[in-house]
């Protein structure tokens, strides 16, 4: 029987991941990342699978799979506060495909990520599959005081979003309907949407000053900015307060967005794969954090606030409070 991907983590959690006598697990299943006790060292580890098919297609080049793999878990990384350090790569290659042009592009497109943060790469696995092509990369940061956990949000903070929402979605919404040989809109500026989708900006520099200066909680925007803000509040015991008008799109998105609330909500507000930062704060932090995401160039938007647990998740937009959707964002089957 099938069941929900965060169904099966709870289970494996409950059955497996039981580190309550481990003293050197100071976070565990749950969160982004898990932080480790090295020592006296904080070790930081994530971990990411991307499958063709389901997580990237053919025509996405080996040199963008090799950023996208590394970069999905860089963000893991940041939304931790962590400083990246070290990877390890596992590939399941289909016969075939590790060509020396492709292997070339990988390791060029894997360098183009790794090398402005001294990233090593320090071990792995190569396995011949019958298909189809697996990527498997595991990313270990250090990290220096608290995590930014997905627990930590309080009453009273400000809600914050890096970079823009909803730009990948739009481009997988594009690429689908021409693959279905539908009409595809003419949008001026969708070839950024595509780069969006293909190498999105791991927000670690942001990452690591907002732990700096003591922000509460980040959770990066993997499954869907309503879907992750979700995580927190309910990890963190609180409600929110959105406003959707709030929410920062590029100015493609925007425009084809308008009035329209549906391409709003299945966009920016459900679409996934952003890899933004949601970030809780104290709002004495306001200018500060401001000021950090300039000297990072990480565009930063206020979109909300903390409630009480009572109030729930309540989404406004264009002055009037909206309905959430039944589904919040992405969630695999297995």
């Amino acid at each position: 029987m099938a069941t929900g991907e965060f169904a099966l983590i709870d289970e494996l959690r409950r059955g497996l991941g039981q580190v309550e006598d481990d003293a050197a697990v100071i976070v565990g299943i749950g969160d982004d990342a898990a932080v480790l006790d090295c020592g006296g060292r904080r070790l930081v580890a994530c971990t990411d699978t991307l499958v063709a098919g389901r997580h990237f297609f053919a025509e996405l080049g080996a040199d963008d799979l090799a950023w996208k793999a590394l970069a999905v878990n860089l963000s893991d990384l940041a939304a931790m506060g962590a400083e990246p350090r070290w990877a390890l790569l596992n590939l399941a290659l289909p016969a075939g495909m590790a060509t020396p042009a492709w292997r070339a592009d990988f390791m060029r497109g894997w360098q183009e990520l790794a090398l402005p943060f001294n990233l090593r790469l320090v071990g792995g696995d190569t396995v011949a599959c019958d298909g189809p092509l697996t990527v498997t990369v595991t990313a270990l940061g250090l990290l220096a005081g608290d995590a930014l956990l997905r627990s930590g949000a309080q009453v009273g903070d400000d809600l914050y979003v890096t970079g823009t929402l909803g730009d990948v979605a739009l481009a997988l919404e594009l690429a689908f309907a021409e693959r279905a040989g539908e009409a595809v809109e003419d949008l001026p500026g969708a070839a950024t949407l595509e780069q969006c989708r293909r190498r999105p900006t791991p927000r670690v520099a942001f990452g690591q000053a907002a732990q700096r200066l003591g922000a509460r909680c980040a959770q990066d925007v993997s499954d869907g900015f309503l879907a992750d803000l979700h995580h927190i509040l309910q990890a963190s015991g609180v409600g929110a307060r959105i406003d959707g008008d709030a929410i920062p799109l590029s100015p493609v998105l925007a425009g084809w967005v308008g009035d329209d609330w549906q391409r709003l909500l299945r966009t920016a507000l459900t679409g996934g794969d952003d890899y933004e930062l949601i970030l809780a704060a104290p709002p004495a932090l306001a200018v500060q954090l401001q000021t950090a995401a300039q000297q990072t160039q990480t565009p930063l938007q206020r979109v909300g606030s903390v409630l009480p647990a009572a109030a729930g998740l309540q989404l406004f937009w264009q002055g009037r409070r909206q309905d959430l959707p039944e589904h919040l964002g992405h969630q695999h089957v297995i």
